[in-house]
């Protein structure tokens, strides 16, 4: 008589099972036939659960509920002694996933805002109607509906009157202005949009997806199961909870069918941890997996630290986002963060006495001329509003207004060299200190910044077009910063240890990695700002040094000011671009997704990029044809 047999093989979907959050996860369990599923026993941790299997698109699978946090065992018994055995890693909704201890202090939001009694504020506004559930700013996720307007001169942006998006009561009347729309399956439905807000590794969350309201509310029967996942701009270091400040209001994709989604942690101007966004996508696309059904691809968008959190994520936990979506990109946040560090070393220098002396005479053109030379940029405008940025190596407060801090905590918790060593440090290598880690002698994060050996205007100076005493005088003057933000006679050094990491985890993004992901980068006609053209360029660079080829990158330009987001844009609007790239991007991912002939993930993506995927370039300014 022969043993047990143990050819029963479990998985988990869409996360590894070392990776599932939340307490629930989609078991995906082959080697049974369909015939013995009534007979099969789940036991979870020992104990035999209810859950069931059911057939799914030629899978059986079933919702495991209640796990525990930390490890599960999960068995699967069936007839003649068959069975499967798997450990399942269960994590906190709250977080964290893989990005380590999470940040404290930590202020969750509240419905309304709350104030201490000398008036500085101690919550920021959720936007919902119940309070956190728990220190982990745990909420029960609450619905609210909307309804697009027949109004053809409405307005993106929500909670103006004359917005496209319009709140909905789904037990009143139609409204007399409601539009229809057609989903790229062929469904034509009443356009209303289901969002649901909730919390998920601390950061609030909104999903929005058509709505059929005659489907059982916890099904989304108008979704077409793909994710366009909205990424916000700027940088920022919070140490609260916030509302997203992105948008879900996607005309072109909600009414196609897609499924929005934004987070407050995926917005940088509130979080610029790479790793704890790349986690709360993650953690997002599982919990949706879990209540609504698969993903069957997610499509990244966003402009500028939105373009470069794409790149990241991408680069460092491949399969996360399947095509990218650009817009004012740049490669990746800590190569670009080297420039913001140059331009406000080289700007110190450009307000000083030394060179105010070294150029009396010369016209105002004439010295910007010469900045500009100095710096390698078009102009001088680019200098200066990198060097805006210099607040994000500052770690304490920056005047006497409550909360003037990159934390926004109260002033009295956060660190100031004289008066409150010990209190919190505020930077932008503390914000994401689990990454870089820290200096042994002072706790303090670990810096990346590096100009030893670095000469200043060394190209402008060979082709004369600074001279010898402008060369020299830079590079005597630049100095650096030191770990409070200071400005510093003595050069930088980075931390051998942040750059192992930075590279090794892909925080500059690595070229080879990208080769299967589409991309596609919308560019304007930009460069006397912060977001000028030759950055698609850099990108387009490390590609082809990589893999020698720019078969998964697209670039398109048009001579439109390349500074904002397209999808929020009027004129891009109104040309179609962002239609046109969520098209695109969604037939190159549709092949991809459906291609079953033999060939590795570079060779789908290459052999399924669609005809309209091509660079395309027109600085003109008649867009009409």
């Amino acid at each position: 008589m022969s043993g047990p047999s143990a050819d029963i093989h479990l998985a988990t979907l869409p996360t590894r099972p070392d990776l599932v959050s939340g307490g629930n996860a989609r078991l995906v369990v082959t080697g049974l036939a369909d015939a013995s599923l009534t007979d099969v026993r789940i036991l979870v941790n020992g104990l035999e659960s209810e859950a069931r299997f059911v057939s799914a698109g030629g899978r059986v699978e079933t919702i495991l509920t209640g796990l525990i946090d930390g490890a599960n065992m999960v068995r699967v018994e069936a007839a003649a002694g068959h069975y499967g055995e798997l450990t399942i890693v269960n994590h906190p909704m709250g977080g964290p996933l893989v990005s380590g201890p999470q940040l404290q202090p930590w202020i969750c939001a509240t419905p309304e805002r709350l104030d201490a009694a000398e008036g500085q504020p101690v919550t920021y506004t959720s936007g919902l109607k119940n309070g956190p559930l728990d220190a982990q700013c745990n909420v029960e996720p609450e619905l609210r509906y909307f309804y697009h307007t027949t109004d053809q001169d409405c307005a993106i942006p929500l909670g103006q009157e004359d917005s496209c998006f319009r709140p909905f009561d789904p037990n009143g009347p139609h409204p007399s202005d409601m539009a229809t729309t057609t989903t790229d399956e062929g469904r034509t439905l009443d356009y209303i949009v289901r969002v649901e807000r909730g919390a998920i590794n601390r950061g609030l969350y909104d999903i929005a997806v058509l709505h059929d309201p005659a489907s059982p509310e916890d099904e989304l029967n108008a979704w077409n199961r793909k994710l366009l996942w909205q990424f916000g701009g700027s940088t920022g270091y919070l140490r609260r909870q916030a509302e997203p400040v992105s948008t879900w209001a996607l005309d072109y994709a909600l009414g196609k069918g897609f499924m929005v989604a934004v987070s407050s942690h995926t917005d940088a101007s509130r979080n610029a941890n790479r790793v704890v966004a790349a986690e709360t996508v993650i953690m997002l696309k599982e919990y949706v997996s879990d209540r609504y059904g698969l993903v069957r691809y997610t499509m990244g968008h966003g402009c500028s630290a939105g373009s470069m959190q794409q790149n990241i994520i991408a680069s460092m936990y491949p399969g996360t986002l399947n095509g990218l979506v650009l817009a004012c990109s740049f490669p990746d946040s800590d190569g670009h963060a080297q420039e913001i560090f140059d331009a406000f070393l080289l700007n110190q220098y450009f307000e000083s006495d030394t060179f105010a002396q070294l150029n009396e005479g010369l016209t105002d053109t004439e010295i910007n001329r010469k900045r500009a030379e100095i710096a390698g940029h078009k102009d001088a405008n680019s200098v200066k509003n990198f060097g805006q940025f210099r607040f994000a190596y500052v770690p304490g407060v920056w005047g006497d207004e409550p909360m003037n801090n990159n934390c926004r905590l109260p002033n009295d918790l956060v660190y100031d060299p004289e008066r409150n060593t010990d209190g919190v440090r505020c930077s932008n290598a503390d914000h994401s200190i689990d990454i870089w880690g820290a200096y042994p002698e002072t706790g303090f994060g670990r810096s990346t910044k590096d100009n030893e050996g670095i000469q200043y205007g060394l190209a402008t100076f060979l082709d004369g077009r600074i001279n010898a005493e402008d060369f020299v005088s830079v590079n005597e003057a630049a100095g650096g910063i030191d770990l409070d933000g200071n400005y510093v006679d003595e050069r930088n050094i980075a931390s051998t240890e942040a750059l192992a990491v930075v590279y090794r985890t892909g925080l500059i993004t690595d070229g080879h990695v990208l080769a299967a992901t589409p991309v596609i980068d919308l560019r304007g006609d930009e460069n006397s700002s912060v977001h000028y053209n030759w950055s698609s360029f850099a990108l387009r660079d490390r590609l082809m040094n990589a893999n020698g080829n720019l078969d998964n990158h697209i670039i398109w330009r048009v001579g439109l000011p390349g500074g904002g987001a397209p999808w929020l844009d009027q004129e891009w609007l109104e040309m179609g671009m962002p239609q046109l790239a969520l098209d695109t991007m969604d037939a190159w991912l549709t092949g991809i997704e459906a291609d079953r002939a033999a060939g590795n993930d570079v060779e789908k993506m290459r052999r399924n990029r669609p005809e309209t995927a091509f660079d395309f370039c027109y600085l003109g300014t008649d867009y009409s044809t």
